[in-house]
């Protein structure tokens, strides 16, 4: 699939589709405390909706004829082994509430506040952008220009790009510059970073290969970090100065991101402010995290009220608000639409409302934030955990119920029993679309295959009713198909074929 959607799945970028339940509260677990509130945001009027929501956590899922399961934040926390979350609420355009949750069964991590910070992961790239737009709307670059005008000491290899179809921010912001695919793994504290230059070159000190334009510009969806650290090297070429400097100036500042920076990496100073990333067995991230030179695309340091705040221009903005970007360049993004996604957000559409959410996933971090544009309802996540992505999608969902959004619906699904001999048929290595590696494995324990993904990422999944052998994610509700007419050797996720690989006594066989 060339959606950018399938791009955002292997960095735990899953989008979800959620809805109503009744809310039932359950008992508290003492596990997990309340840090100071410094910085922390709560309305008087919201004390009973934020418990509303802190109590009546669900899941995308809902099985059909059974009793519906109702959780803390605070267990499903301790359930994914996750030390820390910082998580805002947006109503009506402003911040209603934002809290810091952190779980006492991780002792090494320091008392946090909302002030703490937390790598943002790819909520780098929107935040780029936009300030781009700014620098757009002033006059500094055109988006529409060849970007290799703007470089002095890079030439992008030739490639597809040509004179009459360049590669320009626009496209590198889009994900359509046909720039190399793929993301970042940032680097361990104790390693020297490689430059910008060298990040786009490749070569010894770098874990990313050279970056190439390996489709012509404008032709497809691509998710391309390397395309982003293109243009953070062209805006330093421009603006003479670090990155960091440049992002504080036009966006940071401006936005009221007070306790944001893209300093990679980050200085001393701030260590004691931050919040340390984690592995999915809740080990502390080597030296508790690591270092991104590529910032435009994954080096944000940021919390929950400050991308909150990030939202709100936006929405003010759309609104015809005074802002610090104009209603014109809001819905301009807007028209740009493609393939359900616009500049890396993905647009959820319902009747006359529309929203824009993206996702991001570091190395020991995972994040995510959505607003609706026609009525200022959204949220913002950060959680140090690399099994975050499971308690923001469930967030969104329950966020969803409780205040009552337009988006981001739950799928209700009826159960079916299959036989373990079925199931261990469909076990063994897939190629999807033809280049990405999954497997599927089964558990004699509980009777469940399971889908794995290239970054680790494990899919335990449930049999359903359906026209083929159909399974669902229960967090996340995605559906693998695998149809009967091929012999199991196949299966559908996102519209996309997965193939099994035959294994060399299976060739022999032939």
């Amino acid at each position: 699939m060339k959606s950018l959607v399938t791009s955002l799945l292997f960095k735990s970028f899953i989008l979800v589709f959620i809805g109503s339940c009744s809310f039932r509260p359950q008992a508290s677990n003492n596990s997990i405390t309340h840090n100071d509130k410094a910085d922390c945001i709560i309305q008087k009027e919201s004390v009973e909706i934020k418990a509303q929501l802190e109590n009546g956590i669900r899941g995308q899922v809902k099985f059909l004829g059974e009793p519906e399961n109702f959780s803390l934040i605070t267990d499903k926390m301790s359930e994914y082994k996750i030390p820390a979350l910082s998580l805002a609420i947006l109503n009506e355009g402003k911040i209603e509430w934002a809290d810091i949750y952190q779980n006492a069964d991780f002792p090494e991590e320091q008392k946090l506040n909302c002030a703490s910070i937390f790598q943002a992961a790819s909520l780098s790239k929107p935040v780029t952008f936009l300030a781009a737009v700014r620098m757009h709307a002033a006059g500094d670059i055109d988006l529409d220009k060849n970007v290799q005008n703007y470089l002095k000491d890079f030439e992008l290899p030739q490639g597809k790009q040509t004179a009459e179809n360049p590669v320009t921010f626009r496209n590198i912001f889009s994900h359509t510059s046909g720039i190399t695919s793929g993301g970042y793994q940032g680097y361990a504290k104790d390693l020297a970073l490689p430059s910008d230059l060298a990040i786009v070159r490749g070569g010894a000190g770098v874990n990313t290969p050279a970056i190439e334009v390996i489709t012509p510009p404008n032709e497809s969806l691509a998710y391309s970090g390397g395309g982003y650290t293109l243009a953070e090297l062209a805006l330093q070429d421009i603006y003479k100065d670090d990155f960091s400097n440049i992002m504080k100036k036009w966006i940071l500042e401006p936005a009221g991101m007070k306790h944001s920076e893209f300093t990679q990496p980050l200085p001393d100073s701030k260590s004691n402010q931050v919040a340390k990333g984690h592995t999915q067995s809740g080990e502390v991230v080597a030296g508790g995290w690591n270092n991104y030179p590529e910032q435009a695309a994954a080096g944000l340091w940021s919390n929950a009220i400050d991308m909150a705040k990030f939202l709100i221009e936006i929405y003010n903005a759309y609104q015809g608000k005074s802002s610090i970007f104009s209603q014109s360049d809001i819905k301009s993004i807007l028209s740009h639409e493609r393939d359900g996604s616009v500049y890396g957000f993905i647009v959820n559409r319902a009747g006359d409302d529309i929203a824009i959410t993206h996702y991001g996933g570091n190395a020991g971090y995972r994040t995510g934030m959505t607003i609706s544009l026609t009525s200022g309802n959204g949220l913002v996540y950060l959680i140090n955990s690399d099994n975050g992505g499971a308690l923001g999608n469930e967030l969104i969902l329950s966020t969803s119920q409780v205040y009552d959004w337009q988006h981001f619906k739950q799928t209700s699904v009826q159960r079916k029993q299959v036989s373990a001999d079925v199931l261990k048929e469909l076990t063994g290595k897939y190629k999807w679309n033809n280049q990405i590696d999954l497997s599927v494995t089964f558990d004699e324990n509980n009777g469940q295959i399971s889908l794995y993904f290239p970054n680790g990422d494990e899919y335990k999944l449930v049999t359903i009713v359906g026209d083929a052998l159909d399974f669902i994610h229960p967090n996340t509700g995605v559906k693998v198909s695998f149809p009967m007419k091929d012999d199991l050797s196949t299966f559908s996720l996102y519209g996309q074929t997965a193939v099994k690989v035959k294994s060399k006594t299976d060739a022999n066989k032939k």
